[in-house]
């Protein structure tokens, strides 16, 4: 029985996925703060001016009620500075002489869910490296029924060769 080919992220792509993690979930929180802001001006600004030109009527009341969009905008927006962000384990996934286990895999951005731990049989399973003028390097593992995985080669220790040969070599 062969040894186990664990396929591992590089230091520095951890790092890069922490960087960016880290730096999504901040700016949507002040995002979020600031059009609370200028939401609570758009509503409050009129009724002031409403109130001091008509005097004050119970019905402008109403107005205020829409003062909750940017409440809630508010305490999103704190929950969203305050979240600690993702990071990516040091083990992309271990190819044994049956399965594939994949280890969960967390989206940089907040908002999307990356995709989870599986096990997938190696029989079946295909590789292919994709080229990329943009992001480099792509190995795409696919199986019929599941959903794909896409590593950038230069994140991952072992070669696009070495775990395409792993693979196909069942």
């Amino acid at each position: 029985m062969a040894e186990p080919l664990v396929v591992q992220f590089r230091p520095e792509a951890r790092q890069e996925f922490a960087r960016r993690a880290s730096r999504d979930p901040a700016r949507r929180g002040r995002a979020a703060i600031a059009l609370a802001v200028l939401l609570a001006l758009l509503v409050l600004v009129p009724w002031i001016a409403v109130t001091a030109t008509r005097g004050f009527e119970a019905r402008g009341l109403v107005l205020l009620a829409f003062l909750a969009v940017p409440a809630a905008l508010v305490a999103w927006g704190r929950r969203r500075l305050r979240d600690r962000p993702a990071g990516l384990g040091p083990v992309a996934f271990v190819v044994t002489s049956d399965e594939i286990r994949f280890e969960p895999l967390p989206s940089a951005n907040s908002a999307l869910a990356g995709p989870p731990a599986e096990v997938w049989p190696v029989a079946g399973t295909t590789v292919e490296v994709r080229p990329s003028r943009v992001v480099g390097d792509r190995l795409v593992l696919r199986r019929p029924g599941a959903r794909r995985r896409v590593y950038l080669v230069d994140t991952l220790d072992a070669s696009a060769a070495a775990i395409e040969s792993r693979i196909t070599s069942r």
